[in-house]
């Protein structure tokens, strides 16, 4: 089965080079546009109602995210191209959308372009672009939605409802502030690099803690978060969690 796709930068040049990676690894993808600016694109999304578009982020004048702000319902999936240093790239983790790193790697691609089909052949709801929307607003702030990845697909929270996560086997156990626990397939890892910008702070290798839903320390070695849990603080992780407690005080006086 051929799917459709368009492509949206304004460099020419990494514009051709998706197209040629697509034409020689994911075979099945038809690029039947391009586009250099968004108000170009919305046209163009619009008349040729592709399955995919790879959208770069920054761009001159209305960027990738304006561009989605156009469309009351986003019915096709989309691969973000962005550059390691983007500032929305946090927000980008947080959605559980799929995006590839500048300069494209062919590897990368192929597993977006393989992800995009497989939402596509499923009809996965297109909510988690209207959640990256809400997260484009709050980046940095505990206001935004994370993903977090079960076995029967996503599950949106607020990250200021997540009290910790715990890594447990290949697996992490996420409990919130309504007493329920979520059991994700990724590991404490993803959730540590997903979370730290958002004030949670790896207290243990296999901890993670909301920094604002701290009750208390014990000189044992223990934080007690707002549900009584005891989380151990590894001996050589202390220096940096009292670091980043001050720091959020200081952040937040009051």
């Amino acid at each position: 089965m051929a799917y459709t796709a368009i492509i949206v930068d304004d460099e020419v040049k990494l514009s051709e080079v998706i197209d040629i990676k697509l034409t020689k690894h994911c075979p099945e993808i038809k690029v039947v546009g391009k586009a250099a600016n968004a108000a170009d694109a919305f046209e163009l999304i619009m008349k040729e109602k592709p399955n995919i578009v790879f959208l770069d982020i920054a761009m001159p004048g209305e960027s990738g995210f304006d561009l989605l702000h156009k469309f009351d319902t986003i019915n096709f999936q989309v691969i973000f191209a962005t550059g390691y240093n983007e500032y929305a790239l946090d927000a980008l983790k947080l959605s559980a959308v799929d995006y590839i790193l500048k300069p494209i790697n062919t590897e990368d691609l192929k597993n977006a372009v393989s992800k995009a089909i497989e939402n596509i052949n499923t009809q996965e709801k297109i909510e988690k672009y209207e959640v990256l929307k809400h997260n484009i607003k709050n980046v940095g702030k505990q206001e935004a939605k994370i993903a977090l990845s079960g076995k029967d697909g996503f599950e949106l929270v607020k990250v200021a409802d997540i009290i910790r996560c715990e890594g447990w086997q290949k697996y992490s156990k996420i409990h919130l502030t309504n007493g329920r626990t979520i059991i994700s397939s990724y590991n404490i890892g993803v959730y540590k690099n997903m979370l730290e910008p958002y004030d949670f702070c790896s207290c243990h290798k296999s901890h993670l803690i909301n920094e604002h839903l701290m009750k208390k320390y014990l000189n044992e070695g223990f934080v007690v978060m707002i549900d009584d849990s005891k989380v151990p603080v590894a001996r050589r992780k202390k220096e940096k969690f009292f670091e980043k407690i001050l720091a959020l005080k200081n952040k937040n006086p009051d």
